[in-house]
């Protein structure tokens, strides 16, 4: 679910890597990382992973973290604190002191897809945190164990349906991008798959690694090197293009199934009442840990794409995102007690 702004197509129909940087972000990138230090609240930055070690988000934000203490001349500390689809870590971060010290770092679902499916959301992303920066956009792909057999999506849904409810697919837990890929898979193909939840894309993929689970929607960056090793099958890349990383590995639509779109992406947060002034600082700190060379390369030889958006266009994406994935909750009749 991500914006069309944040992704270049080639000729060849592949994804040309770049950071996209606005010229408000470059504005403020006249201050040094060093400099970036002398308004710093204290001694150690912590960032809260909603979500199980393992994972996407948490490789993701260790890269970004390493880089993101040295521009800030500081100590960052990254605790993983999983539970309710990544709403029970963003909830210490609601309850953090507003002051730069305390960050969420979060995928998609909990921000965007969760309060639109959970029965007793614990805060309103919208209201009770305050947007920093998009990080990185992820496109998602259906996997499969080689023991289905299948290699192609339209052979998996022959499987499914022959035989109703008995494949599983894993996902980082409810209201999830995830668990959302599995349902739209579900209703657009017809299917009967049972959905299976976790409290992390992490243990979820150790469990389709060893066969727990049959299928898997999941970012590119969790699930490629197995792929490339032989221990998982890719289907369909779920977006609008094929991946570089992936070439041999048709879209949705082209196996068949147009309707089955959906993407990923990580953002960063802070307390609702941060400063502005603070934000802005973390945030041109952000855009500068994504540019070192040592993450810029992990990033793209992922599949990831960076973003290092503004705090305000974080928060109009945020906007966005929340009506699209409400307007897809309806449509796939969610509902998470």
């Amino acid at each position: 679910m991500c914006s069309d702004e944040t992704r270049a197509t080639a000729a060849a129909g592949l994804p040309r890597r770049r950071l996209l940087q606005a010229s408000a972000a470059i504005a403020l990138l006249g201050t040094t990382g060093t400099h970036a230090a002398d308004v710093w609240p204290g001694k150690t930055l912590r960032i809260v992973v909603p979500l199980a070690p393992g994972g996407s988000a948490d490789a993701m934000c260790r890269l970004v973290g390493n880089a993101l203490g040295r521009v800030l001349g500081t100590t960052v500390v990254v605790e993983n604190r999983p539970g309710a689809g990544g709403v029970t870590g963003l909830a210490e971060v609601v309850k953090a002191r507003p002051d730069g010290s305390t960050l969420g770092y979060s995928l998609a679902g909990a921000l965007t897809v969760a309060p639109h499916i959970a029965r007793n959301m614990p805060f309103d992303p919208l209201q009770d945190l305050a947007p920093l920066t998009q990080v990185v956009a992820v496109p998602e792909v259906l996997v499969v164990h080689p023991k289905t057999g299948v290699r192609t999506l339209a052979a998996l849904v022959a499987q499914a349906k022959a035989a109703p409810g008995r494949l599983n697919f894993g996902s980082a837990g409810n209201a999830t991008v995830p668990h959302l890929g599995g349902e739209l898979l579900k209703r657009e193909a017809g299917i009967n798959i049972v959905h299976v939840p976790y409290k992390g894309s992490g243990p979820a993929l150790n469990d389709l690694l060893a066969g727990q689970v049959e299928l898997m929607v999941s970012d590119i960056t969790l699930v490629r090197p197995h792929i490339a090793a032989g221990r998982l099958v890719a289907l369909a890349v779920a977006g609008p293009e094929r991946v570089a990383e992936l070439p041999d590995v048709p879209t949705a639509a082209q196996a068949g199934l147009p309707g089955f779109v959906i993407s990923n992406w990580h953002g960063m947060v802070a307390p609702a009442g941060t400063p502005p002034e603070r934000l802005a600082r973390l945030q041109q700190a952000v855009a500068e840990a994504l540019r070192a060379p040592e993450v810029a390369a992990r990033i793209d030889e992922e599949g990831a794409q960076a973003v290092a958006s503004t705090p305000a266009q974080f928060g109009a994406f945020l906007r966005a995102e929340s009506a699209r994935s409400a307007a897809l909750v309806k449509a796939l009749g969610i509902r998470w007690e």
